[in-house]
């Protein structure tokens, strides 16, 4: 562990993707000389990576500078069999995964690790934005463009007691997987002190046979937690309820265990829910007593989020003060591509999401609904991944119920699988006109065309929703120079 920082000049391959600038972001806080490279495409991470005035080269092709004496990788790219690290590989560079990477760093702390099929960028910036402005010293690393407020996604300091990061089940270098099928996850590498889970969803098909191998796989994560450490997770979820009793089975030792959600047996409790003057009003139940939340955010579930943040942060010793931290909750302001709001053209509202998977859709549209009651709802949606979108079908269908109209573009496919001709954002628009008389569906394939469509379509009293993991988001800069 102590070599990783023996480095002088740490390059990253992939700079430009949400967890690598926020890594990144860390090691400029420790002092160290960071560069890297990536793809020319913008991404959300543009103005961090501005601010943190980080040089990144163009393509994988060119060799690397002579002082450059660790190399660090992300998933995609060809991961591992990069021609960047293997060059560096074969100059005898170290070379370690952004997910072994970032363990080094959070493994020397007390780790507060953030995992679950949608809510843990959330959850982790939420965590860092009331923990910063409560003035704690704090190291953290959030995979998102931007956490409004904060001026750093990533941050680390030696004197700093608690590292929070999400922590992902997603396999660490596809590339080896693809070859090997050896699966080892993201998060393997974390020693966490704390977890918070705030679901269980069949994910990533391209790795996980089933949903059983998928909760095998965080069940073997939670039980990483020492016995003086916390499990917080959210009580509403079946599936979670059910992995912790199998767990208490098999494990005589647990952690402290701690629940949040809308039901009457979790210690932290969400009791009602509304929304009002474009701000989100529950109360909550904590210790027999009630409180008052306000959020200027939309979402019940960001209100569920909300409470898993609190119930961390009530766990690590710090004289919480529960008042106060509503208070620093109030002033949250959510993270780039989490229902961020994009602008107004021609009188139609814009926001965009990175919802990809089925469940995370549904509570998005429904947030939006609840926030802009009287506009209609137009979704764009770009899926990402055949193999997601194939085995998750009929659920993506189904996703769309409380949608107006649904625009599409083109499957944004991964680098790490092939194209596949029997799954399309087509055949998805039209088994949900199928499914929902009521809903037009269709497939625009480009975001120059979603672009267009919006400029010639969208006026007063319209709303569009865009979802998705991919370059979706890129048709709003061509909306603009329209």
């Amino acid at each position: 562990m102590s070599n990783f920082f023996s480095f002088s000049h740490y390059y990253f391959v992939g700079l430009k993707g949400v967890a690598m600038t926020s890594l990144a972001s860390c090691l400029i806080s420790w002092g160290k000389k960071v560069s890297g490279t990536d793809i020319e495409e913008d991404f959300p991470t543009k103005e961090n990576l501005e601010r943190l005035k980080l040089t990144c080269d163009f393509g994988f092709q060119h060799q690397l500078d002579n002082d450059i004496d660790c190399v660090i990788y992300t998933g995609a790219h060809g991961g591992s069999l990069n021609p960047i690290v293997l060059q560096a590989k074969n100059n005898n560079i170290a070379c370690f995964s952004q997910a072994e990477a970032l363990s080094f760093l959070f493994n020397q702390k007390k780790g507060l690790a953030v995992c679950g099929v949608g809510g843990k960028s959330t959850i982790s910036a939420m965590l860092a934005f009331i923990l910063k402005k409560m003035g704690v010293d704090l190291s953290y690393s959030v995979g998102v463009g931007d956490i409004l407020g904060l001026l750093k996604t990533g941050d680390f300091t030696k004197e700093s007691k608690f590292f929070i990061a999400e922590a992902d089940e997603y396999v660490d270098d596809p590339s080896v997987f693809a070859q090997t099928k050896i699966i080892v996850p993201r998060f393997s590498y974390l020693k966490p002190f704390l977890i918070i889970c705030s679901n269980l969803r069949y994910d990533h098909p391209d790795v996980y046979a089933d949903f059983s191998q998928t909760k095998e796989i965080f069940l073997k994560f939670f039980k990483k937690i020492s016995s003086n450490g916390y499990f917080i997770y959210s009580s509403d979820d079946q599936n979670l309820v059910q992995l912790i009793e199998q767990w208490g089975k098999t494990t005589s030792n647990l952690p402290k265990i701690i629940s949040y959600g809308c039901n009457a047996r979790a210690d932290w409790q969400l009791v009602d829910f509304k929304v009002k003057n474009s701000c989100s009003v529950s109360k909550i139940k904590f210790k027999n007593k009630i409180y008052n939340l306000q959020l200027t955010i939309p979402g019940r579930y960001n209100a569920t989020n909300s409470l898993a943040a609190l119930a961390a942060i009530e766990c690590l010793d710090l004289n919480f003060n529960i008042i106060k931290s509503f208070q620093i909750l109030k002033q949250f302001q959510s993270t780039k591509r989490r229902l961020e709001f994009l602008g107004e053209i021609h009188g139609c509202l814009y926001y965009d999401d990175y919802a990809h998977h089925p469940n995370e859709i549904v509570n998005v549209i429904q947030a939006i609904k609840q926030w802009h009651p009287k506009r209609k709802i137009t979704v764009a949606f770009q899926s990402h991944t055949f193999s997601r979108t194939k085995k998750l079908f009929f659920d993506f269908v189904a996703a769309f119920a409380l949608a107006d109209q649904v625009v599409m573009t083109d499957i944004f496919a991964s680098m790490r699988e092939k194209f596949d001709k029997e799954i399309s954002s087509t055949l998805l628009c039209r088994e949900i006109e199928k499914k929902f008389s009521h809903i037009k569906a269709q497939n625009l394939k480009t975001t120059k065309n979603l672009a267009l469509f919006c400029y010639k379509n969208l006026r007063e009293n319209d709303l569009l929703l865009c979802v998705g993991a991919g370059d979706i988001y890129h048709f709003f800069p061509q909306l603009k120079l329209l």
